[in-house]
């Protein structure tokens, strides 16, 4: 049996063909069992592999309305509930393959995954995500075990602006004023796993600084045991950020995140709170390749 995927680039820069954040939406993945797509997900080794259920409903979709889908988002390890290039990359491919039922481009997408329903929609070069209302709680760790962990001086860490934020998937909010001290961090994984614990997944913390006044830079780092891994661009990192300017009671206010410098993979994310403190995710998302995998 032949498995059809598709490689698409996230949150990526116009003319650089190797910015964003890679992922592969296998689109006809209604057969496959959990274990499958884990054992996909680590052979394609991205930050995250997409699984749609092609049985779903893409061809019920209608030129007025959104394609509905539901979709699996799995890295090499584990499955998350929800991710924002996983997300914004499976809508393009949603869309495209619903064009074809209705005969006209689709600007809307609803997908199903475990964080619930997440409405997606065409802009002029991607796609935007709103993203679920955030849920906030209050860091543990002090901040010396926080700026240890995260190999950042204490001294640039923003005083109570440490905090777990979660639009689908928690993340933990850190923001610093020293924009070296950000572009030099140096995580510990080990100290990480001690004091940024997390439930069921390994620690994942989000670390920005202000280069302007709607412009944004950001790192995001996970521990796994000894090892470190720093993603490229990551859309549900960013809706915490928004939802952590919900939390500071910020609101109708646009930025622009600069991400994945430091992983050779330039990112640009566009970050929206409506006055109503909806959160919006948005960035471009270009198709790169396609291809088949044989499940044996």
């Amino acid at each position: 049996m032949e498995l059809p995927f598709r490689i698409v680039n996230v949150f990526g820069i116009e003319g650089d063909p190797f910015s964003g954040n890679a992922l592969a939406v296998f689109e006809e993945a209604s057969g496959l069992d959990d274990s499958e797509m884990q054992a996909w997900a680590r052979q394609f080794n991205l930050s995250e592999v997409t699984f749609v259920d092609d049985g779903a409903s893409t061809d019920t979709a209608r030129a007025d309305g959104p394609a509905r889908a539901s979709v699996r988002i799995f890295t090499a390890t584990y499955e998350m509930p929800f991710a924002g290039h996983p997300t914004l990359g499976t809508a393009h491919v949603v869309a495209d393959r619903a064009a074809a039922h209705v005969g006209g481009p689709v600007d809307q997408v609803l997908l199903t995954m475990p964080a619930g329903d997440i409405p997606v929609r065409r802009t002029s070069d991607g796609w935007q995500l709103q993203a679920n209302p955030p849920q906030h709680r209050q860091a543990r760790a002090t901040p010396r075990q926080v700026a240890a962990a995260l190999g950042v001086p204490v001294t640039a860490l923003v005083t109570g602006a440490t905090q777990w934020v979660s639009c689908g998937v928690e993340s933990l909010v850190v923001q610093v004023d020293d924009l070296e001290a950000l572009r030099s961090a140096a995580p510990n994984p080990t100290l990480m796993l001690e004091h940024l614990a997390m439930p069921e997944r390994p620690p994942h913390a989000y670390l920005w600084a202000w280069t302007g006044p709607d412009t944004i830079e950001a790192r995001m780092f996970a521990a796994a045991g000894t090892t470190l891994e720093e993603d490229p661009a990551t859309g549900s990192a960013c809706s915490s950020l928004g939802g952590w300017f919900v939390g500071q009671g910020r609101t109708a206010l646009e930025v622009v995140v600069s991400q994945g410098a430091q992983t050779g993979r330039p990112s640009r994310l566009v970050l929206t709170v409506d006055s109503d403190a909806t959160i919006r995710v948005a960035g471009r998302v270009a198709e790169v390749g396609s291809g088949t995998v044989s499940r044996g």
